[in-house]
């Protein structure tokens, strides 16, 4: 195929930003076909952005069974991630998640054997492996050039989220919308890089995880992890 036809599934602050990805050409060899999202307001608002001919859908699986997409990029709250990545492998469609892979272990795994099964691509938008600050640092790692690693300490400080953060939208912070706050939401990010950076993964972990320490929120906004 000359150009792989991506359908994004979620028109929140993400899915927003794949169309901008989309519509500036920036994604070599695909272009946007179709859109979802249950809210009918949200794609009226970016309905003049969309190209012409780009499908248009408020059933996600409608839209998965359409044959109007080779591809899906899912940017839906964190619960329905395995559900609907399940639905299109099953569709013969590859797979683009937004972090994090799912709230449940089991789905998750669940997921990924899927995944195996259908023999299509997939994968989770981890964006910070083409920092070529990352991949560098990934680089001389593996090639030794900093010597045997004893100890790796990660700080993170200036991922801060405002209050108004959380406010913006009522899933977000929420157990039952969301699944978990900075943990979940925010640190994959750099749990991924700490991993892939050093090639090295934890056989023991001892966390501390504070509930609105600093928000107004139900979930965790301050966490504290030693591995082994």
């Amino acid at each position: 195929m000359d150009k792989v036809r991506y359908g994004v599934i979620g028109i929140g602050n993400m899915g927003n930003g794949y169309i901008n990805d989309y519509n500036s050409g920036h994604i070599k060899g695909g272009v946007l076909a179709a859109v979802c999202d249950v809210n009918e307001a949200k794609l009226n608002a970016v309905k003049e952005r969309l190209p012409e001919n780009c499908a248009v859908f408020t059933d996600p699986e409608e839209m998965i069974k359409s044959g109007t997409v080779d591809a899906v990029v899912i940017a839906t709250p964190h619960y329905d991630h395995p559900k609907l990545a399940i639905k299109a492998f099953e569709n013969g469609l590859h797979v683009v998640i937004e972090k994090p892979a799912g709230v449940y272990t089991k789905r998750v795994r669940e997921m990924n054997e899927a995944a195996a099964r259908s023999g299509k691509k997939f994968m989770i938008m981890f964006q910070n492996r083409t920092n070529p600050l990352y991949a560098k640092m990934r680089e001389m790692v593996a090639e030794g050039a900093v010597g045997e690693i004893k100890r790796v300490t990660l700080l993170i400080t200036d991922w801060y989220r405002p209050q108004s953060y959380y406010d913006s939208g009522s899933w977000r912070a929420t157990w039952e919308g969301e699944g978990g706050g900075v943990l979940l939401n925010q640190a994959p990010h750099n749990l991924d890089l700490w991993q892939w950076i050093t090639g090295m993964m934890p056989s023991k972990i001892r966390a501390y995880c504070h509930m609105g320490k600093w928000h107004n929120i139900e979930v965790e906004d301050d966490v504290t992890a030693y591995f082994e």
